[in-house]
């Protein structure tokens, strides 16, 4: 496997497609069936350390595995019910309003129509992602609310306050998957259940259990070995941004993205679910082996919901993230979100088996899990914007040798084939 995956991330690294990249294929005993790790952690830094498995890179989305895990415990234990209305554990949802238009305004502003929504949300909505409430840097609306009402974009005030996540849904909840805010709420009841701060709860819960060391909410001081975010500028390439980390004080800890992890220390998570909730390094089991297979890798999605946007990435932000589609091959109704990812329940082209589970983080992390194959594997780098075609082609490629297949080579995995795909090219040359 190595033979024929390393001239492909090394050529990606040569050209500046990518500063730096790693990659892992990893089987249900927790040994490497293949890895890797190329390049650097700032482009610009002569000095910087090289890119490895060890490199400390923000989760960003690939944190909300971890805290639906969490939150499984606690169901688990009796504490949380999926049908519980969130406004008993988090009260301040209960004044959340659904986003019906804006409209133009007497004075030439732009106004928008609220209304009470008809469906308390439960905890079931936020699991799935049926909320109703989408990320501004992902959904139009989102964003066109923030900007009529005078309001700045998710995290550009620095301070990390509940206006991050107090959208209006989009969508009455439960009507509709929209990707976006449910498990950051989810955050909130792991607060008010176990009394416990949410990086604490995690770290004690599920980290530590797990062996993951290296994952926290906080950079370890002085550690060289963390990547620097890099953009892409056009006229420009790739740029690293030295100050753009995420904020390590916020006034809330939404349960969504905000830990700092290693991509070593993330196969520990996905090893362990693929043993049913247990590590087979330390023997901890952090779940059930019922919850795993009834929560984890079993569609939660009931036959109300609108599925259409399932597997969609559509950007408000563009420097944030492209447009694409995860599985762009499968149908709709062939697709799941489970508690904790997007599951396919047809065997895809070259790759994982039905009844895997996969998802991503903004820096272009990509992860699954295939607990029919027993093994799983991730292709990460730290990079927006977020499905960054270099990468994308690089997971397909990854993916394709895992499961037996030789690489697809210069002109890539075909379109029908792959499993992930950008809908618009870019226009910088670093994009490859």
């Amino acid at each position: 496997m190595d033979a024929q995956l390393r001239p492909l991330f090394e050529a990606a690294v040569k050209e500046k497609k990518l500063a730096g990249v790693g990659y892992f294929i990893v089987d249900r005993k927790g040994d490497f069936l293949s890895k890797g790790a190329f390049g650097t952690t700032h482009l610009q830094d002569p000095d910087a350390a090289p890119f490895d498995l060890d490199t400390t890179v923000p989760l960003f989305s690939c944190t909300k595995l971890i805290t639906a895990l969490a939150v499984l415990q606690l169901v688990e234990q009796g504490k949380v019910a999926m049908d519980d209305l969130v406004e008993k554990y988090v009260p301040r949802i209960a004044k959340m309003q659904v986003l019906e238009s804006i409209k133009p305004g007497p004075d030439g502003t732009l106004d928008p129509v609220l209304r009470a929504p008809k469906t308390k949300p439960t905890v079931l909505h936020l699991f799935t992602h049926t909320l109703g409430s989408g990320y501004d840097f992902f959904d139009q609306p989102t964003l066109a609310w923030r900007v009529y009402t005078g309001r700045q974009p998710m995290g550009y005030s620095g301070v990390g306050g509940w206006e991050d996540f107090e959208t209006p849904f989009v969508h009455e909840p439960g009507t509709k998957y929209i990707y976006g805010v449910g498990i950051d709420w989810l955050g909130w009841i792991i607060e008010a259940v176990s009394g416990e701060s949410l990086p604490d709860y995690l770290v004690n819960h599920v980290c530590k259990p797990l062996g993951m060391n290296e994952t926290g909410a906080k950079l370890t001081p002085g550690k060289k070995n963390t990547v620097v975010v890099h953009f892409d500028i056009e006229g420009q390439g790739l740029v690293g941004n030295k100050d753009f980390y995420m904020n390590e004080s916020p006034q809330v800890w939404g349960g969504g993205g905000f830990l700092y992890s290693t991509m070593n220390d993330y196969a520990k998570l996905l090893v362990a679910l693929l043993n049913h909730g247990t590590s087979p390094t330390t023997g901890n089991q952090i779940l059930k082996p019922e919850t795993v297979k009834n929560y984890v890798f079993r569609d939660l999605l009931g036959p109300e919901v609108d599925r259409s946007l399932l597997g969609e990435i559509t950007t408000a932000i563009p420097i944030a993230t492209l447009e694409g589609t995860f599985l762009p091959s499968m149908p709709t109704e062939k697709k799941g979100w489970s508690a904790g990812f997007l599951l396919n329940h047809e065997d895809l082209p070259y790759g994982r088996k039905a009844g895997s589970g996969a998802w991503a983080g903004l820096g272009n992390l990509f992860y699954w899990v295939d607990p029919t194959t027993g093994i799983a594997g991730m292709t990460g780098t730290c990079l927006l914007p977020f499905l960054y075609p270099t990468i994308m082609g690089l997971s397909d490629e990854v993916e394709r040798v895992a499961y037996g297949h030789n690489v697809a080579g210069e002109g890539g995995v075909e379109d029908d084939k792959r499993n992930y795909m950008a809908k618009k090219k870019m226009d910088s040359a670093a994009a490859g």
